[in-house]
């Protein structure tokens, strides 16, 4: 019999032979979905000094609670963006509005509604307190306080808190160039009908758009044929042509019959050096891990649900070493709406939806037909449920592991 290797080990070999992406530093506008590669600090505080949190009158209390029916002179305005002139004095009040700066000597704020208003002046209605709506310096942040930490991927409200702290440029981390290219005669570009035999390369626009969403840039070396050193003049034409990849990844001709080239051409490639091939799982059992001129290979099963399952446990995962990410997707356990039977030696992958049962309670339900060709299947599949090498039988209410597919692939 021969032998697999486990889906673990197989994760670890090839998330091993990803090194890390360098850093580079862009503009603060063009980082929204990029890996932030350093911890970054605030350059400013905010707020840069006290500030009223509230419309109302700033007073000063000397730290000391003032009571209702206390009176105030009121000497002035201060509104957001202006600097009010002048220092408070004992018995003195400043009209002052929402993101003013408290004036000198003020540290307090009395609500507008809380006042009885004559001629030049207020009357306490309710009591203040010392600090009372003021939103002190540095209350969100201060100068050189960490605010947002590497590994961060950088969304609307991470660039809003960057701009605030004063960065107009963030250093992250390089985008993976990836090279995708596909392999078998019966395959044709999408836009191309198919002829009696042939298949559009579904494949491709899979790849392309998973890998888009890791943030990485995709070259694309197209179709190759059915023939032996198809795969390394591709390879070579893609390098010269387009530069240095940081992952290759190949779907279709991995498998051993007498058409498939991919592990013999990588074989009798003095630059190509295969670590395994063959995993013990279902589906995509047929993967060959390897490097090329010193840069990661995969060679995914052909069939379109290998190629996308081995993408999610694999090849997605490998991107997010790259960037410097945790890399397994999260597991958790879910019960299960009808029996499932034991396993064999493979761990298995399978296909299901979101149910509920006759309780109402949430459960996985398995499609009934898990073949490896069957997109549609795949295509509405909400999760995977994981099934390990020779699990025992579960029963319908029982727990199982499984791994939610992601709503944007």
């Amino acid at each position: 019999m021969t032998e697999l290797k486990p889906v673990a080990e197989a994760q670890e070999a090839i998330f091993s032979m990803m090194g890390r992406a360098p850093g580079e530093t862009i503009a603060l506008q063009e980082a929204a979905g990029r890996i932030l590669a350093q911890d970054i600090t605030a350059l400013i505080p905010h707020p840069a000094a006290d500030i009223s949190a509230m419309d109302g009158y700033a007073l000063q209390t000397n730290e000391n609670a003032l009571p209702a029916g206390t009176a105030f002179d009121v000497t002035g305005e201060a509104a957001a963006g202006h600097i009010a002139a002048g220092r408070l004095a004992d018995g003195q009040a400043m009209r002052i509005f929402t993101g003013a700066y408290l004036p000198e000597g003020a540290d307090a704020i009395a609500l507008q509604e809380d006042v009885h208003k004559k001629a030049g002046s207020i009357i306490l209605q309710e009591g203040v307190k010392p600090g009372q709506f003021v939103r002190p310096k540095g209350l969100d942040f201060n100068q050189g306080e960490g605010i947002l930490s590497a590994g961060t991927l950088l969304g609307a409200r991470h660039l809003a808190l960057a701009s605030l702290a004063g960065h107009t440029n963030l250093p992250v981390r390089k985008k993976p160039v990836v090279a995708i290219l596909s392999s078998g005669d019966e395959l044709v570009e999408v836009g191309r009908a198919p002829e009696t035999g042939q298949l559009i390369n579904s494949n491709s626009v899979f790849l392309r758009h998973a890998l888009q969403q890791t943030g990485a840039e995709i070259i694309d070396l197209g179709i190759i044929g059915d023939k032996a050193q198809a795969l390394i003049t591709a390879l070579e034409a893609g390098r010269a042509r387009y530069g240095q990849f940081d992952l290759i990844v190949c779907t279709g001709g991995a498998s051993v019959g007498n058409h498939d080239h991919i592990a013999s051409d990588l074989m009798a490639d003095s630059a190509a050096e295969i670590d395994f091939w063959r995993i013990a799982m279902r589906p995509g059992k047929p993967l060959i891990a390897a490097s090329w001129q010193n840069i990661p290979f995969l060679g995914l099963p052909g069939n379109p649900v290998s190629a996308g399952v081995c993408s999610l446990v694999f090849v997605l995962p490998a991107i997010r070493v790259f960037l410097g990410l945790s890399a397994l997707p999260e597991t958790r356990l879910m019960p299960l709406a009808i029996d499932m039977p034991e396993n064999d030696r493979r761990q298995d992958y399978i296909r299901a939806q979101y149910v509920h049962n006759s309780h109402g309670q949430l459960c996985v339900k398995p499609f009934g037909r898990q073949d490896s060709s069957m997109l549609r299947n795949f295509c509405h599949a909400e999760l995977l449920i994981l099934r390990p090498p020779y699990a025992k039988a579960v029963l319908a209410g029982e727990n199982v592991p499984v791994m939610d597919i992601p709503a944007s692939l």
